[in-house]
């Protein structure tokens, strides 16, 4: 499949994911619909080139903090980004790897994501996971109330008449060096910055 192929599909995808609707009680259903959704930012943001060193390396996707997507993931699980392959890592939250020791050997990972979503167990550490990464070209996602004002997330995930919808805060995606393109832009509830 040519790359303009690719990013055709995907945007249908994302035209499709706009449109479904999330039971308040179903949610699984919600973290499927998001899951689905942070495949396809990846097909409209263009990293840096020191990010993108090797076509061989994956394209990970972490998950900081209590991690509400269970098996969200299983249906990309053997999708690729164009050639290469995504990878989905689960870490601890922020205040559980300081008590472990763990977050010296963790914060090279955490900087290696191509795409990090902070779970709302996070909320009061946001800035502080964002001041680790910092320099490392990481999309921060969230999907809590005024996560982009907490500063460094650039995509926030929001329900809206039981839709997944997502804002986008174009200075935090600047500052990591990512361009958000205007495919993905035309989607987006609100964008600031």
């Amino acid at each position: 499949m040519t790359k303009f192929r690719i990013y055709i599909f995907s945007a249908l995808l994302l035209s499709l994911l706009l449109g479904l609707q999330v039971k308040a009680d179903a949610p699984s259903r919600e973290y499927q619909v998001k899951a689905a959704f942070l495949y396809n930012f990846i097909m409209f943001v263009d990293w840096p080139q020191e990010k993108e060193v090797d076509e061989n390396t994956p394209i990970t996707i972490g998950i900081i903090g209590d991690d509400p997507f269970s098996n969200a993931f299983d249906p990309i699980r053997s999708k690729q980004a164009g050639s290469r392959e995504i990878v989905i890592k689960r870490f601890k939250g922020l205040e559980e790897l300081k008590t472990s020791g763990e977050l010296a050997k963790t914060t090279d990972a955490l900087k290696d994501c191509h795409l990090l979503f902070i779970c709302r167990s996070e909320k009061k550490v946001v800035s502080e996971i964002v001041d680790i990464i910092k320099d490392s070209n990481v999309l921060v996602i969230g999907d809590m109330d005024g996560f982009l004002e907490l500063g460094g997330g650039a995509i926030n995930f929001v329900l809206q008449e039981e839709k997944v919808r997502f804002e986008v805060d174009l200075g935090a995606a600047k500052s990591a060096k990512l361009k958000i393109r205007s495919q993905l832009l035309k989607l987006a509830k609100r964008i600031i910055g």
